[in-house]
Protein backbone atom coordinates (compact mmCIF):
# COMPACT_ATOMS: atom_id res chain seq x y z
CA UNK A 1 0.00 0.00 0.00
CA UNK A 2 2.64 2.74 0.57
CA UNK A 3 4.66 1.54 -2.59
CA UNK A 4 1.34 2.33 -4.37
CA UNK A 5 1.19 5.71 -2.42
CA UNK A 6 4.80 6.68 -2.76
CA UNK A 7 4.48 5.67 -6.41
CA UNK A 8 1.64 8.02 -7.04
CA UNK A 9 2.83 10.62 -5.52
CA UNK A 10 5.59 10.24 -7.77
CA UNK A 11 3.36 10.03 -10.75
CA UNK A 12 1.84 13.53 -9.59
CA UNK A 13 5.37 15.57 -8.86
CA UNK A 14 6.11 14.25 -12.26
CA UNK A 15 3.22 15.06 -14.05
CA UNK A 16 3.42 18.70 -12.48
CA UNK A 17 6.96 19.59 -13.68
CA UNK A 18 5.74 17.95 -16.96
CA UNK A 19 2.98 20.55 -17.06
CA UNK A 20 5.40 23.81 -15.94
CA UNK A 21 8.21 22.91 -18.26
CA UNK A 22 5.55 22.37 -21.32
CA UNK A 23 3.71 25.88 -20.29
CA UNK A 24 7.57 27.35 -19.42
CA UNK A 25 8.54 26.09 -23.70
CA UNK A 26 4.97 27.70 -24.71
CA UNK A 27 5.77 31.19 -23.01
CA UNK A 28 8.90 31.18 -24.01
CA UNK A 29 8.28 30.40 -27.90
CA UNK A 30 5.57 33.48 -28.11
CA UNK A 31 8.41 36.06 -26.14
CA UNK A 32 10.34 35.23 -28.57
CA UNK A 33 8.28 35.17 -31.35
CA UNK A 34 7.09 38.63 -30.64
CA UNK A 35 8.50 40.63 -33.79
CA UNK A 36 6.45 38.47 -35.96
CA UNK A 37 3.15 39.18 -33.74
CA UNK A 38 3.43 42.41 -32.52
CA UNK A 39 3.68 46.39 -33.55
CA UNK A 40 7.04 48.32 -33.72
CA UNK A 41 5.95 50.11 -30.45
CA UNK A 42 5.68 47.06 -28.44
CA UNK A 43 8.76 46.10 -29.31
CA UNK A 44 10.70 49.31 -28.04
CA UNK A 45 8.65 49.23 -25.06
CA UNK A 46 9.41 45.47 -24.34
CA UNK A 47 13.28 46.76 -24.91
CA UNK A 48 12.97 49.27 -22.22
CA UNK A 49 11.65 46.61 -19.93
CA UNK A 50 14.27 43.79 -20.70
CA UNK A 51 17.39 46.53 -20.18
CA UNK A 52 15.39 48.37 -17.14
CA UNK A 53 14.91 45.54 -15.50
CA UNK A 54 18.90 44.09 -16.01
CA UNK A 55 20.26 47.28 -14.33
CA UNK A 56 17.51 47.18 -11.68
CA UNK A 57 19.06 43.40 -11.02
CA UNK A 58 22.69 44.88 -11.26
CA UNK A 59 21.69 46.95 -8.31
CA UNK A 60 19.46 44.38 -6.45
CA UNK A 61 22.68 42.56 -7.00
CA UNK A 62 25.38 45.68 -5.37
CA UNK A 63 23.36 46.74 -2.55
CA UNK A 64 20.78 43.59 -1.98
CA UNK A 65 23.36 41.06 -1.71
CA UNK A 66 27.14 42.51 -1.68
CA UNK A 67 25.77 45.75 0.57
CA UNK A 68 27.32 48.16 -1.71
CA UNK A 69 24.39 51.25 -2.28
CA UNK A 70 25.63 52.61 -5.22
CA UNK A 71 23.27 55.83 -6.46
CA UNK A 72 26.23 56.46 -9.89
CA UNK A 73 25.35 52.72 -11.30
CA UNK A 74 24.22 54.55 -14.32
CA UNK A 75 27.83 55.33 -15.42
CA UNK A 76 28.56 51.70 -17.05
CA UNK A 77 25.42 52.35 -18.73
CA UNK A 78 26.56 55.02 -20.27
CA UNK A 79 30.04 53.41 -21.20
CA UNK A 80 28.62 51.19 -22.52
CA UNK A 81 26.53 52.71 -25.09
CA UNK A 82 29.17 55.00 -26.21
CA UNK A 83 31.90 52.02 -26.45
CA UNK A 84 29.15 50.16 -28.75
CA UNK A 85 28.29 53.21 -30.94
CA UNK A 86 32.44 54.52 -31.05
CA UNK A 87 33.10 51.10 -32.08
CA UNK A 88 30.61 50.57 -34.63
CA UNK A 89 30.69 54.29 -36.16
CA UNK A 90 34.41 54.20 -36.03
CA UNK A 91 35.39 50.23 -37.59
CA UNK A 92 31.88 50.49 -39.57
CA UNK A 93 31.03 47.04 -38.31
CA UNK A 94 27.06 45.50 -37.42
CA UNK A 95 26.61 46.83 -34.46
CA UNK A 96 25.11 43.45 -32.98
CA UNK A 97 28.79 41.82 -32.90
CA UNK A 98 29.83 44.64 -31.23
CA UNK A 99 27.73 43.68 -27.83
CA UNK A 100 30.42 41.83 -26.58
CA UNK A 101 32.89 44.31 -26.74
CA UNK A 102 30.76 46.76 -25.17
CA UNK A 103 30.89 44.24 -22.31
CA UNK A 104 34.23 44.35 -22.05
CA UNK A 105 34.93 48.08 -21.68
CA UNK A 106 32.71 48.46 -19.29
CA UNK A 107 34.31 45.81 -17.53
CA UNK A 108 37.25 47.07 -18.00
CA UNK A 109 36.65 49.99 -16.93
CA UNK A 110 34.82 48.56 -13.57
CA UNK A 111 38.43 46.87 -12.98
CA UNK A 112 40.37 50.77 -13.36
CA UNK A 113 37.44 52.08 -11.40
CA UNK A 114 37.53 49.95 -8.41
CA UNK A 115 40.66 50.74 -6.81
CA UNK A 116 39.42 54.67 -5.90
CA UNK A 117 35.67 53.40 -5.41
CA UNK A 118 36.31 50.45 -2.89
CA UNK A 119 38.52 52.95 -1.18
CA UNK A 120 35.42 54.83 -0.01
CA UNK A 121 32.43 52.97 1.86
CA UNK A 122 28.87 53.32 3.29
CA UNK A 123 27.76 56.97 2.02
CA UNK A 124 30.72 58.18 0.75
CA UNK A 125 31.01 55.09 -1.91
CA UNK A 126 27.70 55.79 -2.24
CA UNK A 127 27.80 59.62 -3.21
CA UNK A 128 31.50 58.17 -5.31
CA UNK A 129 29.76 56.38 -7.75
CA UNK A 130 27.52 59.35 -8.58
CA UNK A 131 31.05 61.64 -8.73
CA UNK A 132 32.22 59.05 -11.19
CA UNK A 133 28.76 58.73 -13.57
CA UNK A 134 29.27 62.67 -13.28
CA UNK A 135 32.87 62.95 -14.43
CA UNK A 136 32.25 60.97 -17.38
CA UNK A 137 29.23 62.67 -18.36
CA UNK A 138 31.08 66.21 -18.53
CA UNK A 139 33.93 64.43 -20.47
CA UNK A 140 31.80 62.91 -23.24
CA UNK A 141 29.71 66.21 -23.00
CA UNK A 142 33.62 68.19 -23.69
CA UNK A 143 34.62 65.20 -26.37
CA UNK A 144 34.16 66.16 -30.10
CA UNK A 145 35.19 62.98 -30.84
CA UNK A 146 32.01 61.38 -29.05
CA UNK A 147 29.97 64.42 -30.52
CA UNK A 148 30.12 66.30 -27.12
CA UNK A 149 26.33 67.37 -26.37
CA UNK A 150 24.66 66.43 -29.44
CA UNK A 151 25.82 62.66 -28.74
CA UNK A 152 26.50 59.99 -31.80
CA UNK A 153 23.74 58.65 -34.13
CA UNK A 154 24.27 54.85 -35.11
CA UNK A 155 25.52 54.88 -38.56
CA UNK A 156 25.75 51.53 -38.97
CA UNK A 157 22.19 51.01 -38.58
CA UNK A 158 21.39 52.65 -41.80
CA UNK A 159 22.14 49.87 -43.88
CA UNK A 160 20.18 47.67 -41.75
CA UNK A 161 15.78 47.55 -43.37
CA UNK A 162 13.60 48.36 -40.17
CA UNK A 163 11.96 45.17 -39.44
CA UNK A 164 15.31 43.40 -38.97
CA UNK A 165 17.06 46.44 -36.80
CA UNK A 166 13.53 46.25 -34.68
CA UNK A 167 13.44 42.40 -34.31
CA UNK A 168 17.22 42.37 -33.62
CA UNK A 169 17.22 44.61 -31.22
CA UNK A 170 14.14 43.21 -29.02
CA UNK A 171 15.95 40.22 -29.08
CA UNK A 172 19.21 41.59 -28.39
CA UNK A 173 17.21 42.98 -25.21
CA UNK A 174 15.41 39.33 -24.28
CA UNK A 175 19.18 37.95 -24.36
CA UNK A 176 20.40 40.84 -22.01
CA UNK A 177 17.29 40.61 -19.39
CA UNK A 178 17.14 36.08 -19.49
CA UNK A 179 20.76 36.15 -19.15
CA UNK A 180 20.94 38.49 -16.44
CA UNK A 181 19.22 36.82 -14.64
CA UNK A 182 20.44 33.45 -15.21
CA UNK A 183 23.82 34.25 -14.53
CA UNK A 184 23.33 36.29 -11.34
CA UNK A 185 20.97 33.01 -9.68
CA UNK A 186 24.17 30.79 -11.03
CA UNK A 187 26.96 33.17 -8.68
CA UNK A 188 24.38 33.10 -6.10
CA UNK A 189 24.04 29.39 -5.64
CA UNK A 190 27.97 29.25 -5.63
CA UNK A 191 30.71 30.79 -3.36
CA UNK A 192 31.00 34.17 -4.58
CA UNK A 193 26.63 34.43 -3.26
CA UNK A 194 27.70 33.11 0.21
CA UNK A 195 30.73 35.40 -0.01
CA UNK A 196 28.71 38.74 -0.98
CA UNK A 197 26.11 37.45 1.93
CA UNK A 198 28.84 37.63 4.79
CA UNK A 199 30.73 40.35 3.68
CA UNK A 200 27.09 42.34 3.79
CA UNK A 201 26.52 41.19 6.90
CA UNK A 202 29.73 42.03 8.89
CA UNK A 203 32.86 42.92 6.73
CA UNK A 204 35.19 42.45 9.67
CA UNK A 205 33.24 38.98 10.63
CA UNK A 206 34.23 37.67 6.82
CA UNK A 207 37.97 38.84 6.92
CA UNK A 208 38.21 37.13 10.13
CA UNK A 209 36.39 34.09 8.62
CA UNK A 210 39.19 34.43 5.61
CA UNK A 211 36.77 35.58 2.93
CA UNK A 212 38.46 37.12 -0.07
CA UNK A 213 36.50 40.57 0.79
CA UNK A 214 38.56 42.66 -1.66
CA UNK A 215 37.96 39.94 -4.75
CA UNK A 216 34.49 39.36 -4.22
CA UNK A 217 33.49 43.21 -4.11
CA UNK A 218 35.62 43.92 -7.83
CA UNK A 219 33.98 40.51 -8.74
CA UNK A 220 30.41 41.51 -7.85
CA UNK A 221 31.38 45.13 -9.09
CA UNK A 222 32.53 43.91 -12.69
CA UNK A 223 29.68 41.50 -13.12
CA UNK A 224 26.94 44.46 -12.57
CA UNK A 225 29.29 46.42 -14.96
CA UNK A 226 28.94 44.09 -17.68
CA UNK A 227 24.68 44.01 -17.12
CA UNK A 228 24.56 47.62 -17.32
CA UNK A 229 26.43 48.21 -19.96
CA UNK A 230 25.07 45.65 -22.17
CA UNK A 231 21.81 47.18 -21.02
CA UNK A 232 22.87 50.62 -22.32
CA UNK A 233 24.09 49.28 -25.56
CA UNK A 234 21.39 47.55 -26.16
CA UNK A 235 19.07 50.44 -25.15
CA UNK A 236 20.25 53.17 -27.18
CA UNK A 237 20.93 50.50 -30.21
CA UNK A 238 16.84 51.27 -29.53
CA UNK A 239 16.97 55.12 -30.00
CA UNK A 240 19.70 54.83 -32.90
CA UNK A 241 20.85 57.81 -31.26
CA UNK A 242 23.05 58.30 -27.55
CA UNK A 243 23.96 61.54 -25.70
CA UNK A 244 26.03 62.32 -22.54
CA UNK A 245 23.01 63.56 -20.11
CA UNK A 246 20.55 60.48 -21.32
CA UNK A 247 22.83 57.70 -20.83
CA UNK A 248 25.06 59.18 -17.79
CA UNK A 249 21.47 60.00 -16.50
CA UNK A 250 20.37 59.88 -12.75
CA UNK A 251 17.18 58.80 -13.86
CA UNK A 252 18.38 55.24 -14.76
CA UNK A 253 19.61 54.68 -11.14
CA UNK A 254 16.48 56.47 -9.47
CA UNK A 255 14.10 54.02 -11.40
CA UNK A 256 16.52 50.76 -10.80
CA UNK A 257 15.82 51.69 -6.90
CA UNK A 258 12.83 52.37 -7.00
CA UNK A 259 12.29 48.64 -8.56
CA UNK A 260 14.47 47.17 -6.21
CA UNK A 261 12.84 48.82 -3.27
CA UNK A 262 9.16 47.98 -4.45
CA UNK A 263 9.70 44.24 -5.35
CA UNK A 264 12.03 43.11 -2.67
CA UNK A 265 15.51 44.07 -1.99
CA UNK A 266 18.23 40.86 -1.67
CA UNK A 267 15.67 38.41 -3.79
CA UNK A 268 15.64 37.91 -7.54
CA UNK A 269 12.18 37.41 -7.58
CA UNK A 270 11.95 41.22 -6.42
CA UNK A 271 13.40 43.14 -9.42
CA UNK A 272 10.69 40.65 -11.57
CA UNK A 273 8.29 42.11 -9.70
CA UNK A 274 9.22 45.67 -9.05
CA UNK A 275 9.64 46.18 -13.03
CA UNK A 276 6.37 44.94 -13.73
CA UNK A 277 5.09 46.96 -11.10
CA UNK A 278 6.84 49.94 -12.51
CA UNK A 279 5.76 49.89 -15.88
CA UNK A 280 2.08 49.43 -15.67
CA UNK A 281 2.43 52.45 -12.84
CA UNK A 282 4.22 54.03 -15.41
CA UNK A 283 1.70 53.18 -18.86
CA UNK A 284 -1.17 53.85 -16.60
CA UNK A 285 -0.76 57.25 -14.85
CA UNK A 286 2.35 59.04 -16.86
CA UNK A 287 -0.30 61.48 -18.67
CA UNK A 288 -0.42 62.88 -14.85
CA UNK A 289 2.33 64.68 -15.28
CA UNK A 290 4.07 66.08 -12.12
CA UNK A 291 1.01 64.15 -10.34
CA UNK A 292 2.65 60.63 -11.31
CA UNK A 293 6.31 61.64 -10.10
CA UNK A 294 4.41 62.71 -6.55
CA UNK A 295 2.38 59.53 -6.55
CA UNK A 296 5.30 57.15 -7.40
CA UNK A 297 7.40 58.94 -5.13
CA UNK A 298 4.90 58.46 -2.20
CA UNK A 299 4.32 54.75 -2.82
CA UNK A 300 8.21 54.43 -2.45
CA UNK A 301 8.01 55.96 0.74
CA UNK A 302 4.82 53.70 1.93
CA UNK A 303 6.55 50.84 0.75
CA UNK A 304 9.93 51.39 2.84
CA UNK A 305 7.94 51.86 5.97
CA UNK A 306 5.20 49.22 5.68
CA UNK A 307 6.95 46.53 3.57
CA UNK A 308 10.52 47.44 4.12
CA UNK A 309 11.33 44.19 2.46
CA UNK A 310 9.09 44.70 -0.65
CA UNK A 311 5.87 43.26 -2.54
CA UNK A 312 7.91 39.88 -1.98
CA UNK A 313 8.07 40.48 1.70
CA UNK A 314 4.18 40.52 1.84
CA UNK A 315 3.68 36.96 0.18
CA UNK A 316 2.68 34.70 3.98
CA UNK A 317 5.89 32.68 4.17
CA UNK A 318 4.12 29.39 3.86
CA UNK A 319 3.20 30.26 0.39
CA UNK A 320 6.21 31.94 -0.92
CA UNK A 321 7.74 29.84 -3.37
CA UNK A 322 11.21 29.43 -4.47
CA UNK A 323 11.51 29.64 -8.22
CA UNK A 324 15.05 29.91 -8.57
CA UNK A 325 16.28 27.50 -5.78
CA UNK A 326 18.35 29.89 -4.32
CA UNK A 327 17.31 29.63 -0.31
CA UNK A 328 17.74 27.10 1.93
CA UNK A 329 16.11 25.67 5.19
CA UNK A 330 18.31 25.57 8.55
CA UNK A 331 17.96 22.71 10.19
CA UNK A 332 15.87 22.91 12.89
CA UNK A 333 13.68 26.09 11.65
CA UNK A 334 10.80 26.81 9.46
CA UNK A 335 12.05 30.08 8.05
CA UNK A 336 13.97 30.16 4.77
CA UNK A 337 16.83 31.69 4.55
CA UNK A 338 17.61 34.33 1.82
CA UNK A 339 19.06 33.57 -1.20
CA UNK A 340 22.68 33.54 -1.36
CA UNK A 341 23.38 30.59 0.08
CA UNK A 342 24.02 28.03 -2.09
CA UNK A 343 21.82 24.84 -2.17
CA UNK A 344 23.19 22.02 -0.35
Amino acid sequence: MTAVTVSSANFRTALVRMSVSAGLLIVAALVVSIPWLSTFAVQRLLVEVFTLFAVALAWNLLAGYGGLVAIGLHVFVGVGAYSLFALSNELHLNPFLLLPAAAVFAAVFAAVSAWPMFRLSGAYFAVGTWVLAEMMRILTLNSPSLGAGGGMPLEAMSDIDRWTRNAGVYWAALLVGVGSLVVSRQVLRGSLGLALMSVRDSEPAALASGVPVARAKIALWVLCAVISGLAGAVSYMNTLQVTPDASFSLNWTAAAIFIAVLGGIGTLEGPIVGTIVYFLLRETFAGYGAWYFIGVGLLAILTMVTAPGGAVSLIPEKWRLDPFRIRRRMAGSDLDRSASFPQT
